[in-house]
């Protein structure tokens, strides 16, 4: 629960004195059996280590058990009075890029119910959510911070990590 008269998170000065933007990046997986470990772990970095104000960069990835999600509804209800806002990245998973390939088989048909792919096509480019992880790591102002909440293969949060690590951005994995 949180009150509505909480106070602002003071500002910590940056190294060389004003306040700055410290972003961090959120991957996790889709299917998380407790996507809350890593809405704990941003908490827990927003309010005892990030200089300035926190912007927090996730996949937009919907559903009942998504980390993004989880993360998202924290930013929602947490956000305002501990200086966080979100940048969400969501994944276009109705168009291929132009290197994709142009076969008949690249292309995925989704599931009935799938929410995992959202977008107005029937089918979706597999491609698309590694795309999305490689901007979410490119994107300026850079990352500080990759809090990473995988479960089981999770390919996509995996792969972010991989691209993270090639980055030089810091990575901490939560585990259940």
């Amino acid at each position: 629960e949180v009150h509505p008269r909480a106070p602002h998170r003071p500002r910590r000065a940056a190294e060389g004195g004003g306040v700055t933007n410290t972003v961090i990046l959120i991957s996790g997986a889709r299917q998380h059996p407790d996507p809350s470990v890593a809405t704990a772990a941003l908490a827990d970095y927003v309010l005892n280590s990030a200089p300035g104000h926190v912007i927090v960069r996730h996949g937009d990835c919907p559903g009942d058990t998504s980390v993004d999600q989880a993360v998202a509804e924290w930013i929602v209800v947490c956000g305002e009075w501990l200086g966080v806002t979100a940048d969400p990245m969501p994944a276009d998973w109705d168009n291929c890029a132009a290197d994709c390939p142009t076969d008949p088989g690249h292309r995925r048909t989704k599931k009935p119910g799938d929410t995992a792919h959202p977008g107005e096509l029937n089918d979706y480019c597999p491609g698309a959510g590694p795309r999305r992880n490689g901007a979410m790591v490119r994107k300026q102002p850079r990352a500080r911070l990759l809090i990473a909440a995988p479960h089981g293969t999770s390919y996509g949060t995996r792969g972010c990590m991989r691209l993270a690590t090639a980055a030089g951005i810091q990575i901490y994995e939560v585990t259940r």
